[in-house]
């Protein structure tokens, strides 16, 4: 009797060990909740740093928490370092609610502005690649483009259009080992670090999102 327990209770730690292995990473859930006007203590701003008008904050949104990105003429982009290698950790999780589309923007042409991009950085830090994942005004879902910068290659792929969803909360999930094989040809490297954007830079419009917890999984 006494073995046919412990036979059971090591079976039952093991499900309990094998399911935590699998649980996703949380990336982010916005659980800092800093001052207003600050960022939380693992984001900065990369690239050209706005004039804000609207600075973006940490805010609870439906019940819940949730970064809150609002421009009117300019784009904001935030990132954090991570290191996680996502030949196991494969699958992005995400959630975000567009509130406004820039209503010109088009990841196809010249006002390239979108609402929202989810974007995965790789090595080297000295020519990084990049991998976004972006809510489109006008680009249908699965457009891609590639752009190859002195400094950065990129594709960006759009995974929802336009305002059939505008001003809900949706769910997103990009198996990204995936993505980035098929996109640049290669197994990819740790990732190094992930951002979050939204623009409205290119044309007089706006845009305002909410983006919800982040995570990486199996």
């Amino acid at each position: 009797m006494r073995l046919r327990v412990g036979v059971i209770v090591a079976a039952l730690i093991g499900v309990a060990v094998d399911l935590h292995a699998q649980a996703p990473r949380v990336v982010e859930d916005w659980s800092d909740r800093p001052a207003a006007g600050r960022l939380p203590a693992t984001w900065s701003f990369y690239g050209r740093e706005p004039k804000l008008k609207f600075p973006p904050a940490v805010v609870i949104d439906e019940g819940r928490r949730a970064l809150w990105l609002k421009t009117e003429g300019y784009s904001v982009r935030l990132a954090r370092s991570i290191d996680v290698d996502v030949r196991h950790e494969r699958i992005l999780h995400w959630q975000w609610k567009a509130v406004t589309l820039p209503e010109q923007g088009d990841i196809r042409g010249e006002i390239s502005d979108q609402v929202a991009r989810i974007v995965l950085f790789f090595p080297p830090r000295y020519r990084p690649r990049a991998l976004g994942y972006v809510w489109d005004t006008r680009a249908p879902v699965d457009t891609e483009t590639h752009q190859k910068q002195m400094m950065l290659e990129r594709w960006l792929v759009v995974v929802r259009s336009g305002p059939a969803d505008l001003g809900n909360w949706v769910s997103e999930t990009r198996y990204v080992e995936r993505d980035y094989i098929r996109l640049f040809g290669t197994p990819p490297p740790p990732l190094m670090g992930i951002g979050i954007e939204s623009h409205s830079e290119d044309a007089p419009h706006a845009s305002e999102v909410f983006v919800g917890p982040i995570m990486l999984g199996r």
